[in-house]
């Protein structure tokens, strides 16, 4: 009896740990599965804002199983990586497909989602894009969503104009667009030449890839624009024949210390990045807007089609101080008090 005992014990003990194993690889192999694909990697900083907007819808949802992937070519902007990055996430995707993907900024769409245009079991939801969805065929499939980046022109007019009005500056102003070669950049600065800034007069854009040519685009600004206004700056490269690319800071560092007008951000990372004013796309708006878009397509009621793409409605504000000063510029408190508001005001 003793010995029967025993091996009752052992028996229950042994089924207890298989059902640990079995069930909650049961139960979450049977969520509904969201990869989540950013463009670049998790410390930067548009990339952790936009986690911190998809934290904020997605965490409330334990039903779905969610993972996280990062193809990291801002660091490694250079075709091959970018290649072999898109070509390992899509053989993942083969082996273990998400219901939906969620995928961040334009190398995602270009290196792996427009890859599955139409795909009979996959959903997908983009973010934080800056060319058109025509661009990777987005526009006629049947299975994709998402919220275009814009840059907020709008608001950037009206900032650049209580700038002059503030500080007697001569008008009509007249502003420049500076940024380097990415896709990121060149989407922008199509948007940007593309909305009404009247009366300000918008001069050539000055679009570059090396280090001398952005301090040229610098130099020979000055006297013709009143204002710099650039989106992104991080594929500038240290000389014509290596591949170091500047570090954000040093170049932006340049900039304020050689430039006669001020640079204006159209992203909240630029004050971060050393600069003195941005008025940015809200990188937390493109990530509760996806996590909504792909619970609905998840959930329940999942409409027939996808819900309809949607494009930049919100912005932030980030402030460096004490460049405001040295400029001898003045504000109205509101845009300290919106950048505080973001943890965006440096001092």
């Amino acid at each position: 009896m003793r010995l029967w005992t025993i091996h009752l014990k052992k028996w229950l003990i042994g089924i207890f740990f298989v059902l640990s194993v079995i069930l909650p690889a049961w139960f979450n192999g049977s969520k509904p599965k969201i990869m989540i694909l950013h463009s670049y990697d998790k410390n930067y900083s548009w990339v952790k804002d936009v986690n911190i907007g998809l934290h904020r819808v997605l965490d409330d949802h334990r039903e779905c199983a969610i993972t996280w992937y990062y193809l990291d070519t801002k660091r490694h902007p250079w075709p091959e990586f970018k290649t072999n990055a898109g070509t390992s996430i899509r053989r993942m995707i083969d082996v273990a497909p998400p219901d939906v993907i969620i995928a961040i900024d334009d190398d995602a769409q270009d290196y792996v989602t427009r890859h599955l245009i139409d795909h009979p079991t996959i959903q997908i939801v983009f973010a934080g894009v800056n060319n058109q969805p025509a661009d990777y065929g987005f526009d006629h499939a049947r299975n994709v969503t998402g919220i275009l980046e814009r840059l907020p022109m709008a608001a950037l007019r009206e900032t650049l104009l209580l700038i002059a009005q503030h500080n007697a500056m001569r008008q009509p102003l007249a502003i420049r667009f500076i940024g380097d070669l990415s896709e990121t950049v060149l989407g922008d600065e199509k948007n940007f030449r593309a909305h009404d800034m009247a009366p300000i007069r918008v001069l050539d854009s000055r679009l570059v890839d090396t280090f001398d040519a952005w301090q040229q685009a610098v130099r020979e600004s000055a006297g013709q624009a009143n204002f710099l206004i650039t989106s992104n700056y991080r594929k500038i490269r240290r000389s014509a024949t290596g591949q170091e690319l500047v570090p954000a800071q040093e170049l932006i560092d340049w900039t304020e210390r050689h430039a006669t007008m001020p640079l204006i951000g159209t992203n909240g990372f630029f004050a971060e990045d050393g600069g003195m004013l941005a008025i940015g796309t809200s990188p937390f708006e493109q990530g509760e807007v996806a996590a909504r878009l792909a619970l609905t397509l998840i959930g329940s009621n999942k409409p027939p089609q996808p819900p309809p793409m949607r494009a930049t409605e919100q912005f932030v504000v980030a402030m460096r101080a004490p460049l405001v000063l040295a400029r001898h510029l003045t504000l109205p408190r509101v845009y300290e008090a919106a950048a505080r508001s973001i943890n965006k005001y440096y001092e």
